[in-house]
């Protein structure tokens, strides 16, 4: 199926809506709700008890935008679903969202910091890492912090 921003796709009295959010974890993210049931399916968009996946491999694979997925999640946060399925994780509730947004810009402003101050990425990597880890020892996937504090490096408000 083929759509620009929305389709509704009727499954025998259940409509499920298909939503592309634009660029964030890839270039095509979209999220699926179930309308009558409160549920939202993210896909990698969130992840949860995870820290959230980077797919960041320049120079061939940079079509993630740290800064868009901010915007994303803002937008599904105001959705306020009863249900979140995560791409990776438990079930969840709308908790999960903030959760996911709230990582992601305290990753951005503890990169920033670093980075205009003239750190050199590796050290802004093992200082960012140290710090997103005491905060959430409990989350699994720290090899993606690094390639998050990596793309934040290169993205400019």
């Amino acid at each position: 199926m083929v759509y620009d921003d929305t389709y509704e796709l009727d499954l025998g009295g259940r409509v499920v809506q298909l939503r592309a959010t634009g660029r964030a974890h890839t270039k095509g993210d979209q999220v699926l709700t179930v309308p009558d049931a409160g549920v939202l399916f993210t896909g990698d968009l969130v992840e949860a008890g995870q820290f959230a996946i980077f797919p960041w491999f320049p120079p061939y694979d940079v079509d993630v935008s740290g800064l868009r997925w901010i915007e994303v999640m803002r937008r599904l946060v105001a959705t306020d679903p009863d249900v979140v399925v995560p791409g990776h994780g438990d079930i969840s509730g709308p908790h999960v969202l903030a959760d996911v947004g709230n990582y992601l810009e305290l990753l951005r402003d503890e990169t920033w910091v670093r980075r205009d101050s003239a750190m050199n990425e590796e050290t802004i990597v093992a200082e960012v890492k140290a710090l997103m880890i005491g905060r959430h020892p409990e989350w699994a996937g720290q090899e993606w912090i690094g390639k998050g504090v990596a793309c934040f490096c290169t993205e400019h408000a």
